[in-house]
C-alpha cells in the first residue's frame, strides 16, 4: 500500500468529531441535521496538507500538488481532493479522493466516478472514497453489490477509508481496499 494512502488515513484520524456532523436551528427553533461534507473536506485538505508537508516527507510528495474541489471533465464532476503532479499532465496522478458524510446518500456515482478516474485517460494510480457517519457492514454491503463485475485490476487500485461515529463512543476508523472486500457470488 502507498505511503499517500497511509498519510490520508492518518489525516482522517486527526479530524476533530465536530466535523463529522452538525445540528441547525430553524426560525421556529425545531433543530435539524446539516450536511457537513464540505467542512469535514475542507479540514481533511487542511489536515492532509500538513502532513504533505512536513520536512521528512518532501522527496515523496516532490513536484506533487494538493487540489481541492478541482473540475475534472472526464468524469462530468469536480472529486473533493486529488493528489497529483498538475492538470496539464495526466503521468502522475496520484489519488482521487472523495469524500461523503450523509449516511443515507446514494454512493452508486461516486463508485462509478472512482472506477473512471483510474481508467487509461485519468489514470490515477488510487481512487478513494471516504465515507463517515455510516455502518461499514452497510457501505461493505453496497461496495459488494456494486462492483462484483468489476475488473480486479481497477478494484485493487480502489479504496475504501470509513469513519464510523458513534455518540460517547471513540470515532472507529477502517481502510480497505476494494479487491480485498469478498466478493459474493
Amino acid at each position: 500500500m502507498e505511503k499517500c494512502i497511509i498519510d490520508l488515513l492518518c489525516a482522517v484520524t486527526q479530524i476533530d468529531r465536530r466535523y463529522y456532523s452538525a445540528i441547525g436551528t430553524r426560525v421556529d427553533r425545531t433543530q435539524y441535521p446539516q450536511e457537513t461534507e464540505a467542512s469535514f473536506t475542507a479540514e481533511l485538505f487542511h489536515r492532509f496538507k500538513n502532513i504533505i508537508e512536513m520536512p521528512i516527507n518532501c522527496n515523496y510528495y516532490d513536484n506533487l500538488i494538493l487540489h481541492y474541489d478541482i473540475t475534472k471533465a472526464a468524469i462530468n464532476g469536480r472529486p473533493d481532493l486529488v493528489l497529483h503532479q498538475s492538470q496539464e499532465n495526466t503521468n502522475v496522478q496520484k489519488m482521487f479522493i472523495e469524500v461523503k458524510t450523509s449516511s443515507n446518500v446514494n454512493l452508486e456515482d461516486d463508485f462509478q466516478k472512482l472506477i473512471t478516474a483510474t481508467e487509461s485517460f485519468l489514470n490515477f494510480e488510487n481512487a478513494i472514497i471516504i465515507i463517515a457517519n455510516r455502518k461499514f457492514d452497510l457501505t461493505k454491503q453496497l461496495v459488494s453489490s456494486y462492483f462484483r463485475q468489476v475488473d480486479y485490476n481497477i478494484k485493487k487500485k480502489l479504496f475504501l477509508i470509513n469513519a464510523e461515529m458513534q455518540e460517547d463512543s471513540p470515532i472507529e476508523y477502517n481502510l480497505f481496499q476494494f479487491s480485498s472486500i469478498r466478493i459474493q457470488q
